[in-house]
């Protein structure tokens, strides 16, 4: 049974989080940049159109489709400032799976409670829409990530992924996945 994506536009007691839009892909494309500082973590490289890629045909799993991705801007309610990125995919790897691609706070606004305000709230929509269980991969270099996810209940390891060996320019995500 395929499940309800997310709304397009939700809150939290300081927080809006809407769909993008097209005006807005290049601020969120440097508010995406600013947290490329975890690619030291991931190995990755910085993607200049990221965020276009991801408003035109999405950031998609195997087999994945547009309609099931989402790319939300977060902003705080009291001054509409943009200070999040919330990537999702709804029914990956099946249909009752919601799926964490991406989140990111701006650097001026994090250790608010802000991530955690939002993930708080995500959680309750997410058992709201009867999705069992919820994943997100992270970087296993990138620490303040896994304490952060850990916290919020996505505490069960799904499977590591990446080099087998720990080193400077090795790198592993590990799946973090939180069952209802």
């Amino acid at each position: 049974m395929v499940k309800e994506t997310i709304p397009s536009a939700w809150e939290t007691k300081r927080l809006t989080i809407k769909d993008l839009v097209e005006d807005e892909i290049q601020p969120v494309q440097q508010l995406y940049e600013q947290g490329s500082f975890i690619h030291k973590w991931d190995g990755r490289s910085l993607d200049k159109e990221f965020v276009h890629r991801c408003f035109t045909v999405g950031d998609l799993p195997p087999n994945g489709t547009k309609d099931r991705f989402k790319i939300q801007v977060i902003r705080l309610k009291s001054n509409e400032i943009m200070t999040g990125l919330l990537i999702t995919y709804h029914g990956f790897p099946q249909p009752e799976i919601f799926y964490i691609n991406y989140l990111y706070i701006d650097k001026e606004y994090q250790n608010e409670g802000l991530g955690h305000e939002l993930v708080t709230e995500l959680l309750r929509i997410l058992q709201l829409e009867k999705y069992n269980e919820v994943r997100a991969n992270v970087a296993m270099k990138n620490w303040p990530a896994v304490r952060f996810w850990t916290k919020l209940g996505l505490n069960t390891i799904n499977g590591f992924f990446g080099d087998k060996e720990h080193g400077e320019n090795q790198y592993a995500d590990i799946e973090l996945i939180k069952t209802f």
